[in-house]
């Protein structure tokens, strides 16, 4: 197991760093609330970092391939993207105020604007030959693949399952689909079933449906750029940035947020899902911890619970198309890559609420929560937007009076109804987001713009929702939270199994289907 030390050297020399750039430090304004490090970075430094690395569109050229086009954007002008200050290289461990950078999502165009190493907790895969594997894979392919990884038990071990017949399995984003998928089936058309012959259109379409996933399994890659096994055997699925994007953010279907809970192999990155994804990490601990409801737990325990995430309305399970012990194999033959992903985001996100009582080089780790109720609702306040909402849903009748005045529950219930009248003293571009943390010191929220009021500091959402509060200390919150996931989870994966049929073809999805089919009987026959 990995031991992760600081000498007191280094943790001196980041406390020294940490918010000291500010001379109007105000602790309330940190966006993580009562469970949040007090030790965030400075909002007024994360602006600086941000709007000093924003790229010039002179610096893109306007012609040539895709691949010269993006490694001219990746230049890093020495006079241009220079780190702002030393500093900054210290605060790699930092937290960040997740809401500064989802209110300003659409400028964030380069890792130069995001803190230094930021996200390298995510970068769990340090098997050199699987990720030269990975890489060559995203060569072969001459159409514009934006983010790509690696998954599954040829990539990671997962014990008994891993076998060298096993295919790899890879997720690519790109940024349009349908113009992919035209180029794709141009240079690969034994990749896809027959449904290639309806175009390229029809293929994207129905790649949206579900969890907005198109996959390709059994494909025979031929490689034209590096040697590799002939019998090599690759599943791909592709998706839109968009969808991507979307999930991370609001946990639409947690098809691909969910598989990203769960260690992976990045071979191509972009800075956005970067973010994004730690978000999404952060979030996963955050329902992890009020699913298990304990006040001690193991290392063990809360990787086990939020690897069983995505799998608690998995209709695979249901129909015995799926190995019964995926999670626990998972989790027990990758702890060391969940330890890499996780426990960094605990020690520096959660310091209040999630507290290490075992020595740094203990095999395992076990930690005391504390969960009350003002943190228990500011988790739930602060719930990716698609899945809070299908929660509050479960206690509308029930608390239906605390409901009726309250605002900021009634805008996540009901996002495109009218709330009556508000009072904003500015509109949302008049207001910098430090504006918008000093306004909900003194502001009334009919008097900040609605769309801002998911980026409010968590402690104020919390204090202007009665709703929220009371669900925080309803007896069956744990059980709502699961009929939320499962809800969450079931019907776009079930739709994605269906739709298997049609993009596969009959005899690649009864060979997938025989596959999973011997993975259950094989966990079975374990068993007994």
């Amino acid at each position: 197991m990995l031991a992760y030390r600081r000498s007191p050297r280094v943790v001196a020399r980041l406390n020294q760093v940490r918010l000291s750039s500010s001379k109007n430090q105000d602790p309330k304004l940190s966006g993580q609330g009562s469970y949040g490090s007090m030790s965030e970075i400075d909002p007024v430094l994360l602006d600086k970092l941000f709007k000093k690395n924003k790229p010039q569109r002179s610096v893109l050229p306007t012609q040539g391939s895709f691949l010269l086009r993006q490694r001219m954007a990746n230049i890093q002008q020495e006079d241009k993207f220079q780190v702002l200050d030393e500093s900054l290289l210290k605060l790699q461990e930092t937290p960040i105020n997740f809401n500064y950078y989802l209110r300003n999502l659409k400028d964030l165009k380069n890792a130069n604007q995001l803190p230094y190493k930021f996200g390298a907790n995510q970068q769990v895969s340090t098997d050199s030959g699987v990720n030269d594997m990975l890489r060559k894979i995203v060569w072969e392919f001459d159409a514009p693949i934006r983010y790509a990884f690696g998954y599954g038990s040829k990539v990671f071990d997962q014990g008994a399952t891993k076998g060298s017949n096993s295919q790899v399995d890879m997720i690519f984003a790109v940024s349009y689909p349908d113009h992919w998928h035209s180029l794709n089936i141009s240079q690969n058309p034994d990749h896809y079933s027959s449904v290639r012959h309806l175009g390229s259109s029809v293929v994207s379409q129905i790649g949206e449906l579900g969890a907005g996933v198109y996959f390709n399994p059994f494909v025979k890659l031929n490689f034209k750029r590096s040697q590799m096994d002939p019998n090599f055997e690759l599943k791909y699925g592709v998706t839109s940035m968009k969808s991507l994007v979307s999930d991370l953010m609001n946990w639409d279907t947690m098809y691909l947020s969910g598989r990203l809970h769960k260690p992976v192999a990045v071979v191509r990155n972009a800075p956005k899902i970067s973010l994004l994804n730690q978000y999404n990490l952060t979030n996963a601990i955050k329902l992890a911890l009020l699913l298990v409801n304990k006040s001690d737990i193991s290392e063990y325990e809360l990787y086990h619970q939020i690897a069983e995430l995505s799998y608690l309305g998995d209709p695979r399970l249901k129909v015995k198309g799926e190995d019964i012990h995926k999670v626990d194999k998972i989790v027990d033959n990758q702890f060391d890559q969940f330890r890499r992903m996780y426990l960094p985001l605990l020690k520096n996100y959660f310091p209040k609420s999630v507290q290490q009582v075992t020595l740094e080089d203990n095999a395992e780790h076990r930690f005391k929560i504390n969960l009350d109720g003002q943190t228990t609702a500011e988790f739930i306040a602060d719930l990716p937007d698609s899945f809070r909402r299908r929660l509050l849903l479960k206690f509308g009748n029930k608390y239906e009076s605390s409901l009726s005045d309250d605002l900021f529950a009634k805008r996540i219930l009901m996002p495109g109804k009218p709330l009556g009248d508000l009072s904003p003293a500015k509109s949302s571009s008049e207001l910098s987001f430090m504006d918008l943390q000093n306004m909900s010191e003194t502001a009334k929220l009919t008097e900040i713009p609605v769309e801002d009021w998911n980026y409010l500091p968590n402690a104020f959402k919390v204090q202007q929702s009665p709703f929220i509060r009371e669900i925080a200390k309803d007896e069956l919150l744990v059980g709502a939270l699961k009929d939320t996931v499962k809800e969450t989870v079931s019907r776009p994966a079930l739709v994605q199994s269906l739709k298997g049929a049609l993009t596969a073809g009959v005899f690649r999805s009864w060979k997938y289907a025989l596959e999973k089919r011997n993975k259950f009987n094989k966990s079975i026959n374990n068993e007994s």
